[in-house]
């Protein structure tokens, strides 16, 4: 990906994270949440959005025919949430679902209607933007080979967290051209 440049992906939200922990810890316990367990289902609307202490949540589109699409993964320090359902008040086209155990703090959405809680609210809003923008130029702009170069070089701790499958379908590819470009890199 040397000839493109984009906004690094993720692992933006250390600092907020920080700022809502603090908030947080006071009034909200951390739960342990085991794998496979759906957090919101698809169609419901949200009522909670999620830090990640620890693990990785996904949202999963299940469609009709029984094939799923992933949105997006939430590794630690993320604020998970379908944020355009959030504002718009609408039934979520995703289910948040546990992909490795997770450590969370469960967060009603509506603290984030009080005064008090405007500005972490704006922060959370602009952050999803400048990352959203990221993801956008990571999958427009560059080759499935070059995302997943991408991912070897800077993200190699989401690699260790998802699989195969999973990350195919993070850079919008079948799991066979995955395992084609592995091939070619020599990684398989």
């Amino acid at each position: 990906m040397n000839e493109i440049s984009i906004l690094p992906l993720g692992d933006s939200y250390q600092e907020l994270a920080e700022n809502l922990k603090l908030q947080l810890a006071a009034q909200y316990p951390i739960e342990h949440i085991a794998r496979d367990t759906v957090l919101l289902q698809q169609g419901q609307k949200q009522r909670y959005g999620y830090l990640i202490l620890d693990g990785v949540l996904g949202a999963i589109h299940d469609d009709a025919q029984g094939g799923q699409r992933c949105k997006e993964f939430y590794f630690k320090d993320e604020f998970a949430l379908l944020y355009g359902n959030w504002l718009t008040n609408t039934e979520a086209f995703y289910q948040l679902k546990v992909i490795n155990r997770v450590s969370v703090i469960s967060v009603p959405l509506n603290v984030f209607n009080q005064p008090e809680w405007q500005i972490i609210k704006q922060q959370l809003i602009a952050q999803q933007l400048i990352f959203k923008e990221a993801k956008e130029a990571f999958l427009l702009l560059n080759t499935p080979e070059q995302r997943y170069r991408y991912l070897l070089a800077e993200k190699p701790h989401w690699l260790a967290q998802l699989s195969l499958t999973q990350v195919a379908m993070y850079i919008g590819i079948s799991a066979i051209s995955l395992s084609r470009i592995r091939k070619r890199l020599n990684l398989s």
